[in-house]
Protein backbone atom coordinates (compact mmCIF):
# COMPACT_ATOMS: atom_id res chain seq x y z
CA UNK A 1 0.00 0.00 0.00
CA UNK A 2 1.61 3.20 -0.93
CA UNK A 3 1.45 6.53 1.26
CA UNK A 4 -0.74 9.60 1.39
CA UNK A 5 -0.24 11.47 -2.39
CA UNK A 6 1.12 14.81 -2.43
CA UNK A 7 -2.50 16.74 -2.83
CA UNK A 8 -3.14 15.31 0.90
CA UNK A 9 -0.21 17.24 2.38
CA UNK A 10 -0.40 20.39 -0.36
CA UNK A 11 -1.80 23.57 2.05
CA UNK A 12 -2.30 25.12 -1.07
CA UNK A 13 -1.50 28.99 -1.75
CA UNK A 14 -0.83 30.91 1.29
CA UNK A 15 -3.15 33.70 1.84
CA UNK A 16 -3.11 36.76 3.82
CA UNK A 17 -5.67 37.96 5.90
CA UNK A 18 -6.74 39.71 8.94
CA UNK A 19 -9.05 37.64 11.00
CA UNK A 20 -12.49 39.12 12.01
CA UNK A 21 -13.37 36.60 14.63
CA UNK A 22 -12.41 35.62 18.13
CA UNK A 23 -11.13 32.33 19.62
CA UNK A 24 -13.03 30.60 22.53
CA UNK A 25 -13.63 27.70 23.96
CA UNK A 26 -16.92 25.57 23.28
CA UNK A 27 -17.81 22.44 23.71
CA UNK A 28 -14.36 22.14 25.74
CA UNK A 29 -12.51 22.77 22.15
CA UNK A 30 -10.68 25.94 21.02
CA UNK A 31 -12.60 27.34 18.57
CA UNK A 32 -12.29 30.21 15.97
CA UNK A 33 -15.60 31.98 15.76
CA UNK A 34 -16.82 34.66 13.21
CA UNK A 35 -19.84 36.03 12.59
CA UNK A 36 -23.30 36.92 14.97
CA UNK A 37 -25.84 34.97 13.12
CA UNK A 38 -28.67 32.91 14.62
CA UNK A 39 -27.70 30.26 12.19
CA UNK A 40 -24.31 28.81 12.39
CA UNK A 41 -22.41 26.40 9.90
CA UNK A 42 -19.69 24.53 11.49
CA UNK A 43 -15.93 23.95 9.85
CA UNK A 44 -13.97 20.77 10.36
CA UNK A 45 -10.44 21.38 9.22
CA UNK A 46 -8.05 19.24 7.25
CA UNK A 47 -4.81 18.09 8.59
CA UNK A 48 -3.99 22.06 9.05
CA UNK A 49 -5.98 22.74 11.64
CA UNK A 50 -8.44 25.33 13.09
CA UNK A 51 -5.45 28.49 13.18
CA UNK A 52 -4.27 28.10 9.68
CA UNK A 53 -4.88 31.27 8.22
CA UNK A 54 -6.61 29.95 5.11
CA UNK A 55 -9.31 28.15 7.04
CA UNK A 56 -10.01 31.46 8.99
CA UNK A 57 -10.25 33.35 5.96
CA UNK A 58 -12.94 31.26 4.39
CA UNK A 59 -14.43 30.80 8.23
CA UNK A 60 -14.68 35.20 7.58
CA UNK A 61 -15.94 35.11 4.30
CA UNK A 62 -18.81 32.10 4.85
CA UNK A 63 -19.82 34.76 8.24
CA UNK A 64 -19.58 37.89 5.73
CA UNK A 65 -22.07 36.24 2.92
CA UNK A 66 -24.52 34.55 4.77
CA UNK A 67 -25.03 36.00 7.50
CA UNK A 68 -24.32 33.53 9.82
CA UNK A 69 -21.97 32.17 12.51
CA UNK A 70 -19.16 30.37 11.67
CA UNK A 71 -17.27 28.28 14.06
CA UNK A 72 -14.35 26.28 13.65
CA UNK A 73 -13.21 23.75 16.28
CA UNK A 74 -9.62 22.88 16.97
CA UNK A 75 -10.47 18.72 16.50
CA UNK A 76 -6.42 18.22 17.12
CA UNK A 77 -6.06 19.99 20.30
CA UNK A 78 -3.15 22.09 19.40
CA UNK A 79 -1.36 18.67 17.20
CA UNK A 80 -2.47 20.04 13.53
CA UNK A 81 0.48 19.99 11.11
CA UNK A 82 2.58 23.04 10.01
CA UNK A 83 1.64 24.44 6.32
CA UNK A 84 4.55 25.98 6.07
CA UNK A 85 7.34 23.38 6.55
CA UNK A 86 8.40 21.51 3.01
CA UNK A 87 6.04 19.23 1.76
CA UNK A 88 8.53 16.25 2.12
CA UNK A 89 9.13 16.94 5.76
CA UNK A 90 4.74 16.49 6.11
CA UNK A 91 5.20 13.45 4.12
CA UNK A 92 7.85 11.70 6.85
CA UNK A 93 5.11 13.24 9.91
CA UNK A 94 1.99 12.15 8.06
CA UNK A 95 2.61 8.05 9.43
CA UNK A 96 2.96 8.92 12.79
CA UNK A 97 0.73 11.92 12.98
CA UNK A 98 -2.40 9.99 11.57
CA UNK A 99 -2.73 7.31 14.22
CA UNK A 100 -2.85 10.12 17.20
CA UNK A 101 -6.15 11.63 15.40
CA UNK A 102 -8.55 8.42 14.30
CA UNK A 103 -11.43 9.35 12.86
CA UNK A 104 -13.53 7.43 15.33
CA UNK A 105 -12.08 10.31 17.96
CA UNK A 106 -12.79 12.76 16.03
CA UNK A 107 -16.83 11.77 15.28
CA UNK A 108 -17.03 11.55 18.81
CA UNK A 109 -15.66 15.05 19.81
CA UNK A 110 -17.81 16.12 16.23
CA UNK A 111 -20.67 15.03 17.91
CA UNK A 112 -20.00 15.87 21.47
CA UNK A 113 -19.41 19.78 19.66
CA UNK A 114 -23.08 19.27 18.04
CA UNK A 115 -24.67 18.90 21.34
CA UNK A 116 -23.26 21.52 22.77
CA UNK A 117 -23.92 23.83 20.37
CA UNK A 118 -26.97 23.25 19.40
CA UNK A 119 -29.54 25.01 21.79
CA UNK A 120 -27.53 27.91 20.97
CA UNK A 121 -28.44 28.59 16.85
CA UNK A 122 -31.79 28.03 15.09
CA UNK A 123 -29.51 25.78 12.39
CA UNK A 124 -26.59 24.31 12.22
CA UNK A 125 -24.83 23.14 8.98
Amino acid sequence: MSGPGPCCVDPGAKQSHTVQGTEETIGGLKTYKTGEGKSAIVIFTDIFGYSFINTRKIADTFAQSTGTTVLVPDLFEGDSLDPNIPRAELLEKLPTWLPKHPVDKACLAIDKYISTIKGHYDAIQ
